[in-house]
Parts: C-alpha cells; sequence; structure tokens
C-alpha cells in the first residue's frame, strides 16, 4: 500500500535472518554516525529564525536511520522463534546504546544547541524540543570533565548488557514444574487446561512457571502443598544467575548517579517525571498504604476463615493461598465463577470486539493484512485507517511459545511523523491460542489486560502526527504512561460494551448484564490486598535504588520489607527479585502504576455514564493522546478536566465505592 511505502517500514516488510538485519543495522548506524559528524562539523551558530528551526529539526531527525531498526532490536529480541536473531538484535541495542551515549556526551554537539536564542524559535513547541534536548545532555553528563564521561560512557554500556542478561535469565531459565500424580494434581483447574497438560507416560504432568499457567495453577488448583510448592518453583526462576546480575546492576546505576551529581538513582530517575524526586514517591506509597493496610487486614482474616473452612488448623494465610482463597470468596459471596465466565471470552471474540470498541469510538477502521510478512505464522497485521485513508499499522503477537517474553506490552516500531512515515506498534501478550476445538477462552483478567495493552497502541499510534520526533508517540512523562492504558480498562468492566462482544460459546448469547454487576462486586475481593502487594514492589524498587547495594543482602532486605508490609509470611528459600523484570526496565519507578491509575481514575468521570459516547472519547483523543509529548503532562490533564487531577477518586476506589482491576 503506497502509504507505507517508506524506509521506515523496508525491514518490517521483509523477511530478514540474522545476516540481513545485522547488515540493515550497520548501514543505519553508518548512516546516523555521518549525520552526527556533519551536524558537528557545521559550525557557526544560526542566524535568524528559520536557520534556528532547520538546525533544530536536523537534531531532531539524527537518529531517525536507526528508528525501526532499534524498535525491531528491542522487540525482536524478546520474540523472534530464531536464536540467532535474538542474538544479534542483542548486539544491536548494545551498539545503538553505545552510539546514543557518545552522541549523549559529545560536547561539541551540545554547544551547537546552546547556541540557539529560544526567542528565535517560530513557536512553544521548538522551544520545548530544545529545552528537553538540553536538559538530556545535562542529564547525561555532558558538562562533567573528560575522565567523567569516559566512566559515565562505561557505566552505560555496562547497564546495557547486564539489563539484556537480566531479562534474558528471566525469559530462557523459566523453571518448569512437574506434577508426579497427573491429573489429580490439577483437579480444580478447567476442562480446557487439564486437556492442555496431558500426562506423560509415567502418569506425570509438567507445567511451567510462566504466566500462562502460573494465574491458573494458583487461583484454581485444590492442592495447598502443590500451589506452594509451584510458588516456590516461580520465585525460583534466575536463580543464582539474576542475583548477582542484580546487585551489579544496582552498583552500576548508584554509580552513575554519583557521577550525575545526585545521591541516588532513584532521585537521578524520578527528577524528569512528574513525581520530581525519590522523597515524594515515598510519600506518595505511603499515602497508599495508609488506607489499604487496614483493608488489607480485613481482607486476610476473611481469607483466613475461608482457608480453615478446608483445614480447621490453618494458622495463616500463604501468598500461594491468596487467589485460590480470593477465587472461593468470588463463588461463596457473589455467586460469580471465574471459570465459568471464560465461555463469553473467546480470543478471537474478545480481539475483534477490543478493535471494533475502539473503532466506534475514535472513528477508525482496522483493516486485516493477512498478506504481509510476519516473524512468526501466529502474528496478525492490521492496517488503521481514518475515513478510508491509512493512518498506521498494528502487529499483534498474542500467544506464549518457547524462548518468548513471558509478560503483556506494547512496543512501538515506527514512530509516525506529519509528512513522515506512518506510526506502528506491536501488542505483545501470553493468551490462550484457539486450536481445534479449543477456542482459547480467556479470564476476565485477561480480557482487561487486552484492553490496557489497546489503550498504549492508540497512545501510540495517535500521537503519530507531530512535526517532532522527540514529541511523537509516547513521548511523555514515565508516570503518566499508565493513565491511557489504565483508563482504557474500564470499557472491559461496562456491561454496555461487554454485550457486543462476550457472547457465551455455546448459546451465542451475550453476557448478562447481572453477570457483570456480580462480577464487578466479585472483583472488590482482595483487592486491598493486590494493592498492597503492588506497594510492596514498588517500594522494593524505590529502595533498592535508593541506598548503596552493597550495604545488605538484596534478599534480606526483600524479606525484611515484605514483613512490615504484608500480611503473610514470606515463603522461605525464593528470591522474587531474580525475576522481578521490572527493576530492569522501570528500575526504581514501579510507582508509576499507581501514580497514573490516579489519573485514570479522575479523568474517568468525564466520561460519563456512556462509556461509548464518541464526544469525550475524541476529546481525550484530541486534546491529550494526540498531543504526545508536545506538553507536560500534568498540563494536558488540566486540559482535558478543565482542573488540576486530584486523588479523591483512587481513594473512593480503593474504599470499595467502584471496582476496576490494577495493571
Amino acid at each position: 500500500m503506497e502509504a507505507f511505502r517508506h524506509p521506515a517500514y523496508e525491514l518490517l516488510e521483509a523477511v530478514v535472518d540474522s545476516a540481513a538485519f545485522r547488515q540493515a543495522a550497520g548501514e543505519a548506524l553508518a548512516r546516523v554516525r555521518a549525520a552526527r559528524d556533519a551536524f558537528r562539523s557545521a559550525g557557526g551558530q544560526p542566524a535568524g529564525a528559520a536557520a534556528a528551526s532547520e538546525l533544530l529539526r536536523e537534531w531532531d531527525r539524527l537518529f531517525e536511520p536507526l528508528g525501526t531498526v532499534g524498535a525491531l532490536a528491542h522487540l525482536w529480541s524478546k520474540v523472534h522463534p530464531d536464536a540467532a536473531l535474538r542474538g544479534v538484535c542483542d548486539d544491536v541495542e548494545r551498539e545503538i546504546a553505545a552510539l546514543s551515549t557518545e552522541v549523549s556526551l559529545d560536547r561539541a554537539l551540545y554547544e551547537r544547541l546552546v547556541g540557539i536564542d529560544p526567542r528565535a524559535l517560530a513557536d512553544d513547541e521548538e522551544r520545548r524540543v530544545l529545552e528537553r534536548a538540553l536538559r538530556d545532555f545535562r542529564r547525561a553528563g555532558v558538562d562533567r570533565d573528560a575522565p567523567t564521561r569516559e566512566r559515565i560512557r562505561a557505566l552505560n554500556e555496562e547497564l546495557v548488557r547486564l539489563g539484556q542478561d537480566f531479562e534474558r535469565n528471566i525469559i530462557e531459565l523459566g523453571r518448569s514444574f512437574r506434577i508426579p500424580d497427573g491429573q489429580a494434581g490439577l483437579a480444580g483447574l478447567p476442562a480446557d487446561f487439564r486437556a492442555a497438560h496431558p500426562p506423560a507416560a509415567d502418569g506425570s504432568v509438567t507445567l511451567s512457571t510462566d504466566p500462562q499457567d502460573r494465574i491458573p495453577f494458583l487461583s484454581f488448583a485444590e492442592d495447598g502443598a502443590l500451589r506452594r510448592d509451584f510458588l516456590r518453583a516461580h520465585l525460583s526462576r534466575a536463580v543464582p544467575e539474576n542475583l548477582s546480575v542484580l546487585r551489579d546492576l544496582l552498583a552500576r546505576r548508584a554509580e552513575l548517579a554519583g557521577l550525575l551529581g545526585h545521591a541516588n538513582w532513584a532521585d537521578y530517575v524520578t527528577e524528569d517525571k512528574m513525581a520530581r524526586n525519590a522523597a515524594r514517591v515515598r510519600e506518595f506509597i505511603d499515602r497508599v498504604v495508609e488506607i489499604v493496610r487496614p483493608l488489607a487486614a480485613e481482607e486476610i482474616a476473611d481469607l483466613l476463615v475461608e482457608k480453615r473452612r478446608l483445614d480447621a488448623r490453618a494458622d495463616a494465610v500463604g501468598e500461594w493461598d491468596r487467589l485460590f482463597l480470593v477465587e472461593r470468596l468470588k463463588r461463596s459471596r457473589h455467586a460469580f465463577d471465574s471459570q465459568a465466565v471464560r465461555d463469553y471470552f473467546p480470543y478471537a471474540s474478545v480481539r475483534d470486539g477490543v478493535f471494533n470498541v475502539t473503532a466506534e469510538l475514535y472513528g477508525l477502521e482496522f483493516v486485516a493484512r493477512p498478506d504481509l510478512p510476519r516473524w512468526h505464522p501466529s502474528v496478525e497485521i492490521r492496517d488503521v485507517h481514518e475515513r478510508g485513508v491509512p493512518i498506521a499499522r498494528v502487529y499483534l503477537d498474542m500467544h506464549p511459545r518457547a524462548g518468548k517474553y513471558k509478560h503483556a506490552a506494547m512496543f512501538d516500531l515506527v514512530a509516525g511523523l506529519d509528512g513522515g512515515p506512518l506510526p506502528s506498534a506491536c501488542l505483545v501478550c501470553n493468551f490462550p491460542e484457539p486450536r481445534g476445538a479449543d477456542r482459547g477462552l480467556l479470564l476476565h483478567d485477561q480480557v482487561t489486560t487486552f484492553f490496557h495493552e489497546f489503550g498504549h497502541l492508540m497512545h501510540h499510534l495517535l500521537a503519530g502526527r507531530l512535526r517532532w520526533r522527540s514529541l511523537a508517540g509516547i513521548a511523555t512523562e514515565w508516570d503518566f504512561v499508565e493513565v491511557p492504558s489504565q483508563l482504557y480498562e474500564e470499557w472491559a468492566w461496562d456491561p454496555r460494551v461487554l454485550e457486543r462482544f462476550a457472547r457465551h460459546v455455546e448459546t451465542d448469547e451475550p453476557i448478562p448484564a447481572q453477570l457483570v454487576e456480580r462480577m464487578r462486586r466479585a472483583d472488590d475481593c482482595g483487592k486491598a490486598t493486590h494493592v498492597l502487594v503492588q506497594m510492596f514492589y514498588a517500594r522494593l524498587a524505590l529502595e533498592y535504588h535508593s541506598s548503596a547495594p552493597d550495604a545488605r543482602d538484596l534478599s534480606d532486605r526483600l524479606i525484611e520489607l515484605k514483613r512490615s508490609l504484608l500480611p503473610f509470611p514470606h515463603l522461605e528459600g525464593t528470591h522474587f527479585e531474580a525475576s522481578f523484570g521490572h527493576l530492569h526496565g522501570y528500575s526504581a519507578m514501579y510507582y508509576t502504576y499507581m501514580w497514573s491509575l490516579v489519573i485514570a481514575k479522575d479523568v474517568l468521570a468525564r466520561f460519563g455514564a456512556d462509556l461509548m459516547d464518541p464526544s469525550a472519547a475524541r476529546a481525550w483523543r484530541d486534546q491529550v493522546l494526540a498531543r504526545g509529548g508536545s506538553r507536560d503532562a500534568a498540563e494536558l490533564v488540566r486540559a482535558f478536566l478543565g482542573r488540576d487531577f486530584r486523588f479523591d477518586a483512587l481513594e473512593h476506589w480503593l474504599r470499595g465505592t467502584t471496582a476496576a482491576q490494577i495493571a
């Protein structure tokens, strides 16, 4: 299609092996180095507004040849079925990161930008591009002396390598869990789960500790001892390998933060976010904990009563009990069975429903492209049209396989620009795959996850018409990034939305509104404890990055923090920190999920009672999503709400006045 005839799409539409990708990356790196050298050597200061704008645009497009190459390296290193290509992608990511660090520490480049007079620029967007570029140079350490800059460069290269090792170990060193008595150990699991895990010749059944097996097993398996042993295996992934990798990762970050003038990495990494510093993050976490701790204590007491119905001698609720007992409470208190509701959510119906709901809200059409090449047969591709004109492209890699990323995420592929390439992105999930008579039934939590990731997707795609590359896509503060996705989760809870696509696999009847209401009420079961666990993760990430990493053993610090925050005992011999993948990608910023939820819950009120009313959706699109990083997130929200965002809506939700699911 002519709209996608752009160099950014050549690699996406090619059948690429490791050698071809290595060559494409080398050529792109060479083009960026040449552009960098030309920018540096041009010399002189721009005279007049037109020259200043042109110099700034030249800077803004400097890394454009590497855009899709870098995005594909990041994606394919986690999902591509070819191990050799995954290895090349890791190499390419390191080379791109090294060049980015080199550029960020180049004083000659910095001086050319410093010479631009902001008053000579045409508008606020241009001034914002300049302001952010100079800020990023200073945060990178361009103003440090030569030996310090060299050490910063070396540390950044080490951090890329360590981060890749940390993530790769989680993906490749996942544990299997063998149940000797086979199907008896799967008592309580749904029939399609049991069918998907047939016994071996010796009668045993083997599960993975990946999400597609972990969540159902911990939620429904009736044997508490097996759930405990399974959780122990899950919390022992990437052990011992990642224990040393994590120590090194934290040590290098701490050293780098010190060289850049910060007391610790947590202060450094939050400086350019909405929170501004680690102290404010800590206060935020404390505020949420203060609200939910007494509510969680009540929930744990209820769960213990439920557990004693199964074992009169029980004196505590273990981590391995929580999901299972919550499911029992949902059934006994709200006549809601998470397994039964799956019959309304076959994968294909949910997929089409999400596409159709989004199309109606934003005036779009999603057109299937089975003719285009893809890296795996299960990957789907759709073009996004508006009034018959292509505006973006979507890739869906939605089902689990060996060597693939274990969670759910949106990966941007092409940063769209006004007059440039159309935007593109890929959703990566691990949902059940329809096979023959197996329709790939989803839990409602997975339906919510689908909407969540689609919220990220639309944020990237709809912010793909800006003039400046550094402002396009999801170029906003990290603690705002989850707002569009968490907001879109609400559509997965609305009966008028669900009845459009949630139809029973046998009767074809739409999901009853009364069932959705029971589902909402049931979702409040265990909610406070879930939030408290999220705050434990946020506090752990923050504390790991707030003090000397070698001050105490990381496992000891985790256990101490867990005992101070969570209402169930630590499972001895486990090392959650070794497989806590967010410690790489998010570092100290796991708090951003809850921070974003504050804003999402507040923004929801603007949509009113009818979530399918397109007026609010179009305003959200125009005033927030389509603006990308062109203004501070707080300003975008203020424009949409007509006021600053407030904490009240989240507090009401935490206290049970509404129900939704945290990411």
